[in-house]
């Protein structure tokens, strides 16, 4: 009996374990600026993820007062077709975290450890010599389209009360 309930622990150990897949690689570049509080804050959190990932390579940029490393967040970002206006922000896989966002940093660690995600460093090789007309455009980051869209309806819509109110009071 005793047997039996030892092979029974035995195997409720084992099994889990023999289950579990090797987790993918994952590769993240965070971007961060020496004496930004938040830049602190988010450089331990991800000390904290490396040890819940193995599997997790961060690779850390400091872009106060490294002309390069602002090159490359600005890169980085157009690839993202993001701003490289605050730190600290991260990229990886497909996503960019910007801020202090744990929950959807550890969402995209994990998400990256169990699906296969493109390495930031593929995504800028993926785009090449292309990375420079997209940083020489001028397009709108996410969201300044509709901004100029709500400013020039507002602009319409205030012109026209004026020219109303011209005309009334003219009669």
């Amino acid at each position: 009996m005793k047997k039996i309930i030892f092979i029974i622990f035995l195997s409720a150990l084992i099994l889990p374990m023999a289950g579990r897949a090797e987790a993918n690689p994952v590769e993240l570049y965070f971007f961060e600026g020496q004496g930004c509080q938040h830049c602190a804050r988010m450089k331990s959190f991800l000390e904290g993820l490396k040890v819940d990932y193995p599997n997790l390579t961060v690779k850390d940029f400091e872009v106060y007062f490294d002309k390069e490393n602002q090159d490359l967040f600005k890169k980085m970002a157009a690839v993202y077709n993001t701003d490289s206006n605050g730190v600290p922000t991260i990229f990886i896989g497909d996503e960019v975290v910007v801020g202090e966002n744990y929950e959807k940093l550890k969402k995209a660690v994990d998400k990256c450890s169990t699906e296969v995600c493109p390495s930031p460093a593929d995504k800028l090789a993926a785009v090449g010599d292309n990375v420079n007309s997209i940083l020489n455009t001028n397009q709108p980051v996410d969201g300044q389209n509709e901004a100029v869209g709500r400013i020039v309806i507002g602009v319409v819509l205030a012109g026209g009360i004026v020219f109303i109110i011209f005309i009334i009071k003219k009669k």
